[in-house]
């Protein structure tokens, strides 16, 4: 009989520890998705193009990367092709910019086979996501800036949002590099896959609202 409360007592402990470990990693993962997602708001009033110096982006050379992930971690990762894109600036400071986004152009960088790459971008293509033969570019158009951080406005589905992001720049002899590294929340852009911001009950198929993207721009006079 005691040997048995011994054991009966060991195998509490051990679901006890089991369930506080499950309540760790979930509230892990919300923190993340959380802390990576900028605000966004509605739209403002777009900066014009006025300044002392106007930069062309060079969209051979610049290069936006994308990553998107599921509840259980699996992760696809890309790039999107920027299709134009403009930066004005005064006295080193950037005082507006517009940029337009291909969204023709999605690439997958997973390493799949041609097939199943072929079917990745064709859903990202579809309806349930970015709707691309309705909405062939999206568009970032600067409204206010500082000396790190950029709010403007982002067209994705023909939905506007304000959002603000930081960024680097650099310039020399006439060319510049801009950096940034940002996530939004894809449901405030009707993006409803597999999201749990629309769907109940999708349990481990629930795809993480959260998008990330980094982006590097080259840009000269």
């Amino acid at each position: 009989m005691f040997i048995h409360l011994i054991r009966r007592h060991n195998q509490v402990k051990h679901n006890m520890k089991k369930v506080f470990l499950f309540a760790i990693i979930a509230t892990a993962l919300v923190a993340c998705n959380n802390a990576a997602t900028t605000e966004a708001g509605d739209a403002q009033e777009v900066a014009e193009a006025t300044g002392a110096e106007t930069y062309a982006v060079n969209t051979a050379e610049s290069i936006v990367n994308w990553k998107g992930a599921n509840v259980t971690g699996k992760s696809h990762i890309g790039t999107i092709a920027l299709k134009s894109g403009s930066i004005n600036t005064d006295n080193d400071a950037i005082t507006a910019g517009n940029f337009e986004i291909d969204m023709t152009a999605l690439t997958s960088g997973d390493g799949m086979d041609e097939e199943n790459t072929g079917k990745l971008l064709g859903h990202l293509s579809s309806p349930d996501f970015f709707d691309v033969a309705n909405n062939p570019t999206s568009k970032f158009e600067i409204s206010t800036a500082t000396a790190d951080s950029l709010t403007g406005n982002l067209t994705i589905k023909g939905i506007t949002k304000s959002i603000t992001i930081p960024y680097t720049w650099t310039e020399a002899e006439g060319a510049a590099t801009a950096t940034s590294t940002f996530s939004i929340n894809r449901a405030l852009w009707e993006v409803k896959y597999g999201s749990s911001s629309f769907f109940e009950g999708l349990g481990d198929k629930v795809i993480n609202d959260v998008i990330e993207f980094d982006v590097t721009l080259k840009a000269t006079k």
